[in-house]
């Protein structure tokens, strides 16, 4: 089964790209720069390559742009009470990441690439609100391509990481299967490394305990009778029918078992405190 991209963020992410901005209008009220203007404008609407070219012949603009400068605010800073100018710019950048692959670099290389983006995972209580939504999405691929960049974790990663999963793990506490299998992707594009998966394990009460709760819905079992999970008495005809009744879909359950599995590459440190979910009440 693909890894399919969460549809609930996918059409999120779809309309506010849609939605027209009243950029002149902005830049008149001082909310952003003329300059900054021209550079969303060059890299707004173009074809892949054409938004690849534009920003590999500036990196250091666009990275100034997106995360700031020594002298230069970051459009998430200057347009912080402006929600549709914020939004724009987080699906932005993210497709900027996506398209353009030597940006990562360019933006990690920057003393504190996390900083503008850390502040908005609090922006609101509401897990639907878009701006933490696409702000968790933002960083789930920074940090990713961080992991890749630099083999031993930088301390930087490892303060936003723990920010990053309190966030994703308020997703996963909701009923909505949808919000959760965005946490729950994000958790499995995280969990490629030793300290990641650390850090994840320090914090289980609030990532582990949901993402086994998934499983007891999917299953159609309570925390009384959670052995029945790992025992064989609920095969997994019956696992995916009862999920699928129980509102837990088979994606949404692959994500959820893909996560668990990656944690469990660190046996050593997880082990003895995954025998609590496997012994019956």
């Amino acid at each position: 089964m693909s890894l399919d991209p969460p549809t609930y963020l996918n059409s999120l992410q779809n309309n506010i790209r849609a939605r027209p901005i009243p950029w002149e209008g902005a830049v008149r009220a001082g909310t952003i720069t003329d300059k900054d203007l021209k550079k969303i404008k060059a890299v707004d609407k173009v074809r892949k390559d054409q938004r690849c070219q534009t920003v590999e012949a500036e990196p250091y603009a666009y990275r100034s742009l997106i995360i700031g400068g020594d002298q230069e605010k970051s459009v998430l800073d200057s347009a912080s009470r402006r929600a549709d100018v914020v939004q724009y710019m987080l699906v932005l950048t993210g497709d900027l990441l996506n398209d353009v692959p030597s940006l990562p670099s360019v933006l990690l290389e920057y003393p504190d690439p996390y900083r503008p983006f850390l502040p908005l995972l609090s922006h609101s209580t509401n897990p639907e609100d878009p701006i933490p939504l696409l702000t968790s999405a933002v960083l789930t691929s920074l940090i990713s391509s961080a992991q890749t960049e630099f083999p031993k974790s930088t301390p930087k990663t490892d303060q936003a990481l723990p920010k990053l999963y309190q966030y994703l793990s308020t997703l996963t506490k909701t009923q909505d299967s949808g919000l959760q299998d965005i946490a729950v992707q994000a958790y499995s594009a995280l969990l490629r490394t030793k300290r990641s998966r650390e850090l994840f394990w320090n914090q289980r009460d609030d990532t582990v305990n949901p993402l086994i709760d998934i499983l007891r819905t999917a299953a159609g079992t309570t925390a009384d009778n959670d052995s029945s999970l790992w025992n064989g008495r609920t095969s997994i005809r019956t696992t995916t029918e009862a999920g699928l009744s129980g509102g837990v879909g088979l994606q949404l359950l692959y994500h959820v078992l893909l996560a668990i599995w990656q944690l469990s590459f660190e046996g050593s440190l997880v082990g003895k405190g995954l025998e609590k979910y496997t012994v019956s009440s």
